[in-house]
């Protein structure tokens, strides 16, 4: 049977859950356009714009799983709350420091970094909290939504942001995105919710060190689970970071483009997300890992496209096709991964996936250095060659992924 696309959303709390995610994701892309655009325009370094972009990952690779540990011990809604709280005041503080003219263009580095330390426990809550919200039928739908939620905002947030720098300039527009996630604390705050679990009020390293253990082990008993989570690391360390971090680089020197055109390409990429999502919705389930292997290498193949190409609309229409592989890829292996782990380690899944993201700072650094150096076109190109490559050994070793119902 076909995946109803929006079948989670007819539960009320779900609904509600989707407001936070989709008003943290607003905000989120307008940071995203408005810092990258902010150090490329002062620095113009390639590398130090997919510094600027990347640096908020750090705290993932690192936390990732500790979060995932947390959450599985604690209220998820609470976790959610204190991600809003820790977003809201990074992002007031810079507002303030540029209204006071206390600002650097380095003081972005820091505290972009301490923004990312609280999206820490947001990925393992929000999941852990979706799929508690909504019944069993309904869990193989929420991974669209979330995609969705976040990529719908994509569009409006990078067309937002491109004008709101051109006319009104980058302090109004980070004053918009402190109001947003203002308005995202409200939602999940006001959120009726009791949870089921008996709370923790710690968590020791060696309870952390055991969750760490265990869920490799269950990972490294399964060929699905681990040949699923070494491909997922391949579009956040090879391909987002070319085609993501190095956007505003693209958009300037190559297209010359102004912040309106930088908007216009992230909101086209947003646009080939969720056209993947809802296509994906559409299909068998007993297909997606078929779907998952043929989005990575069709994603190189479109990621080749567009590092080549110099002309505007071209580069509108490869750039999204590369996120419409990248959103059916994400939604299929996620779909997979977690229907196929049990229920208590979801959360600490979670956590873990989280920390790959980790990984997209150090692919920003590699591809931002080799951009300084070669330009974007030859980072990229070299990036897309290394996804093929990668794919490949991943799925000469665990060969039954390909025969996965």
């Amino acid at each position: 049977m076909p995946i109803n696309a929006i079948r989670s959303l007819y539960f009320p709390k779900f609904r509600n859950l989707m407001y936070t995610h989709t008003l943290l994701s607003t905000a989120f892309w307008l940071q995203q356009i408005v810092v990258g655009w902010l150090v490329f325009d002062q620095t113009k370094s390639p590398l130090f714009t997919s510094l600027a972009i990347g640096i908020d990952t750090i705290p993932i690779l690192f936390g990732g799983f500790i979060g995932g540990s947390i959450v599985d011990r604690f209220n998820p809604k609470k976790c959610i709350i204190f991600v809003t709280v820790g977003q809201f005041i990074g992002i007031t503080t810079l507002v303030a420091m540029m209204y006071l003219n206390l600002f650097s263009i380095w003081y972005i580095y820091p505290i972009v970094f301490f923004m990312g330390s609280t999206w820490v426990v947001y990925e393992p809550a929000k999941i852990t909290l979706g799929m508690k919200l909504v019944d069993k039928d309904s869990i193989t739908n929420i991974f669209g939504m979330w995609i969705c939620g976040f990529n719908l905002p994509r569009i409006v947030s990078s067309i937002l942001a491109g004008y709101l720098i051109v006319f009104i300039g980058v302090k109004f527009a980070l004053l918009v995105e402190s109001l947003i996630i203002f308005c995202a604390f409200l939602s999940i705050a006001l959120m009726d919710y009791q949870h089921s679990f008996t709370q923790k009020t710690k968590i020791s390293t060696s309870e952390i060190y055991t969750d760490i253990k265990n869920l490799i082990r269950i990972i490294k008993n399964s060929d699905i689970l681990t040949g699923f989570f070494l491909l997922s690391f391949i579009p956040i360390f090879l391909l987002l970071p070319s085609t993501t971090g190095l956007l505003p680089v693209y958009a300037s020197d190559v297209l010359e483009l102004d912040a309106r055109g930088l908007g216009s390409l992230q909101a086209f990429s947003g646009i080939g997300q969720i056209t993947g999502i809802f296509v994906i919705g559409m299909l068998k389930q007993n297909r997606m890992s078929k779907y998952a292997i043929w989005c990575i290498y069709a994603s190189a193949c479109f990621g080749t496209f567009f590092a080549i190409s110099n002309i505007y609309y071209l580069s509108i229409l490869f750039i999204m096709f590369v996120n419409f592989c990248i959103g059916v890829f994400h939604n299929s292996s996620a779909f997979i991964m977690f229907t196929n782990i049990d229920e208590h380690y979801r959360g600490r899944l979670a956590g873990l996936q989280i920390s790959s993201f980790g990984l997209f700072i150090v692919g920003t650094t590699l591809s931002g250095g080799l951009a300084n150096v070669y330009g974007p076109s030859i980072s990229t190109l070299t990036s897309m060659v290394l996804i093929i490559a990668t794919s490949s050994i991943i799925l000469a070793k665990f060969r039954t992924i390909y025969s996965f119902q």
